[in-house]
C-alpha cells in the first residue's frame, strides 16, 4: 500500500462556512448584450422571411416594388421597371 499525501490550501478549505460565488465583472453586461443581439437577429430573420412571402407576382406589383425601393436602390428599381414594362408589352397589357 502506498501513502498518498494531500495538501490543502486555505482556498480549498471552507470549514463549514458558506462560500461566496461572484459573477465576473462585465458578465452581466455581456449576457445582456448577447441576448439583445440574438433577439435583433431573430427579428431581422422574421422580417426577411416576411419579405420573401410578399414577392411580386404581376407587372403592376413589380412597378410598386420598384417605387418602394427607388430611394435606396435606384439602379435595381430601374431594372425592375424595365422588366415590368417589357412584360406588359409582351402580354399586351
Amino acid at each position: 500500500m502506498t501513502n498518498l499525501e494531500f495538501t490543502m490550501t486555505s482556498a480549498s478549505m471552507t470549514f463549514g462556512r458558506p462560500t461566496r460565488m461572484t459573477i465576473p465583472r462585465g458578465a452581466t453586461w455581456f449576457a445582456s448584450l448577447t441576448a439583445f443581439a440574438l433577439s435583433s437577429l431573430h427579428k431581422l430573420d422574421q422580417w426577411q422571411l416576411g419579405l420573401q412571402q410578399q414577392e411580386p407576382k404581376t407587372a403592376e406589383e413589380v412597378m410598386a416594388w420598384a417605387k418602394r425601393i427607388e430611394r435606396t436602390e435606384p439602379g435595381f428599381a430601374a431594372d425592375l421597371r424595365a422588366a415590368a414594362l417589357r412584360s406588359m408589352g409582351d402580354h399586351g397589357e
